[in-house]
């Protein structure tokens, strides 16, 4: 029997037409040499717009890092000769304005990083800058827009939404729109959608993976504004030497869901960049399991011990034995955080993760043993959880203190759990789920969607109770704070020793969470307002969520 596959059919597909290999072999070319910027050329503005999403103590410098997506594609331009800048408003006050006073008078075309949770932001920009500046095309690409193409287009002024990986077809969409083809060629452009003569929107054929992630150019991280602002580049970097996933969790939404790895001496030259150019000292690897293949991880952990780098990564419990966490200390891993998600068996095989009870306790105490920290990452409200499964799930995380993030359960674009959802009638409408997607802060006092249909108590109780048995994160000295962040819940229980060992006496006693304030007019997508009254009332009834605290001017309170 063929493989089922739950994410869409095109993104399972492969980037290997001559059109291709001819922008990939060009792509490999400059970054050896680069081609000098043309002032002639059109100039691209790429935007990353703001997340509400809070991080816990020691992991701020995740919310403010350069990170690959607009990296590579703000790369690749600029190798091309492109006058290329990226505007970066995740942590503005008012972002909207921010990002449209940067736009207007200085931009030739518009390229837009979308997120499951900037919706509302990505939509009011795009209106703006349509209706006072219709010269100006709009390309969007990003997890949201790959995930929700044709509601996207429906409903927002984009001209061309890129899926899956964006750095060929950005290249060829700009060739085509500087000869001035697009309207013979974007037919043909493989890989998005784009609106028609009469505004109706087409779709090509799927681009698809590019085989080889060698030809991906080093990272030119002078794009990014901080490198120009008075503290410069901080020396944390969001990195990675794969793409993709060998796993189909049903509440995880991948962009690039067929695995792809960099070769041993790409990632070298990738960290040499880095630590030479801009000072790297720490490396958050994104990739989604890390050490999926014990030789290939090995491998891997050769070449960044190298480097004289701290780190972290994700990966996956099953994927952890004594060879490779020993690998993994001796090139400097700080902690490795692992998707546990639940306890519950029930949970776990409906989840699809792969994993039990006993593989966790086993991958905790390999990871304990080879003298690296273990970050549990954990869901509240999975389907087929239980008040039991869920409360041994709460005295696990207190017994050993060793959890990272818990969140209540997010139903994204384009995964089982969010047609689940849909199909159940949890949604009022998609367009409405995704707005609301915006406000969600990955705090105690969230909004959630009550998959479960656990009572709303039972819920919240054992959130706080996860949340009260964080650990420290990698980077206790974070020193690039933009003037603008929030701080959250206080906590004066310090957890076990060897939290303290680690990051002294107090070390949450400021705040146990972190972010960017929630965007203005934030508060009108809670619950209440996009939600039917019974899903409201399963999931936002006992807290006020940050939303409706802004909506009270309660705003930066921080408190509960």
């Amino acid at each position: 029997m063929p493989r089922q596959l739950s994410l869409a059919p095109e993104l399972y597909t492969n980037a290997d037409s001559s059109v291709d290999a001819r922008y990939i072999q060009q792509m490999r070319g400059q970054d050896h040499t680069p081609v000098p910027t043309d002032p002639t050329l059109p100039r691209f503005t790429l935007v990353v717009g703001p997340s509400p999403f809070t991080m816990p103590r020691g992991w701020e410098f995740f919310l403010t890092s350069p990170y690959e997506g607009a990296s590579y594609i703000s790369t690749v331009l600029h190798n091309a000769g492109y006058p290329v800048r990226i505007v970066d408003v995740r942590y503005t006050p008012d972002p909207l304005q921010a990002a449209y006073d940067q736009i207007i008078g200085q931009t030739d075309v518009l390229g837009v990083c979308t997120f499951e949770d900037n919706y509302p932001f990505c939509n009011e920009l795009m209106s703006q800058v349509r209706e006072n500046a219709p010269e100006i095309p709009i390309i969007c690409g990003g997890s949201l827009v790959t995930s929700a193409p044709h509601l996207f287009m429906e409903h927002t002024a984009c001209d061309v939404a890129v899926i899956s990986e964006g750095e060929i077809t950005i290249l060829e969409l700009m060739e085509s729109y500087v000869a001035g083809r697009w309207a013979q060629e974007l037919s043909t452009i493989n890989g998005i959608l784009y609106r028609g003569p009469e505004g109706e929107v087409k779709r090509t054929r799927p681009r698809g993976q590019m085989m080889d992630l060698d030809a991906l150019p080093r990272m030119r991280l002078e794009l990014w504004p901080q490198s120009q602002s008075p503290m410069g580049l901080q020396p944390q970097i969001i990195s990675s030497y794969s793409r993709g996933c060998k796993m189909d969790c049903s509440f995880c939404y991948r962009t690039t869901p067929q695995v792809r790895a960099k070769s041993p001496e790409k990632m070298n030259a990738d960290l040499s960049w880095l630590k030479s150019r801009y000072g790297i000292e720490f490396t958050f690897f994104v990739d989604l399991t890390f050490s999926s293949h014990r030789g290939q991880t090995i491998e891997m952990c050769d070449v960044i011990k190298d480097h004289d780098l701290r780190w972290t990564c994700l990966t996956r419990c099953a994927d952890m034995d004594k060879p490779r966490i020993d690998a993994m200390r001796e090139a400097g891993a700080d902690i490795i955080l692992y998707g546990v998600e639940s306890l519950g068996s029930d949970v776990l095989r409906e989840a699809r993760k792969g994993n039990s009870e006993n593989i966790t306790v086993r991958a905790m105490r390999t990871t304990f043993d080879g003298g690296v920290r273990f970050g549990s990452l954990l869901i509240v409200g999975l389907p087929n959880e239980s008040e039991e499964s869920l409360n041994h799930m709460v005295k696990f995380a207190e017994t050993y203190n060793h959890v990272t993030r818990v969140k209540y359960l997010s139903a994204m674009p384009g995964t089982t759990v969010y047609q689940q959802a849909l199909q159940q009638g949890l949604m009022r409408s998609e367009l409405d789920h995704i707005n609301w997607l915006s406000i969600e802060q990955a705090l105690h006092e969230d909004e959630f969607l009550n998959v479960s249909g656990l009572p709303e108590r039972a819920c919240r109780d054992a959130y706080k109770r996860i949340y009260d048995a964080y650990q420290p994160g990698p980077v206790m000295e974070f020193r690039h704070w933009p003037e603008h962040f929030e701080m959250f819940h206080p906590q004066p229980y310090d957890g076990l020793e060897r939290s303290t060992s680690y990051a002294g006496q107090g070390w949450r006693a400021r705040s146990s969470s972190a972010a960017a304030p929630l965007v203005p007019g934030s508060e009108r997508f809670t619950l209440d307002r996009v939600a039917s009254p019974d899903v409201a009332a399963a999931g936002s009834s006992l807290m006020a969520c940050g939303a409706k605290k802004l909506a009270g001017g309660l705003v930066g309170t921080g408190t509960v």
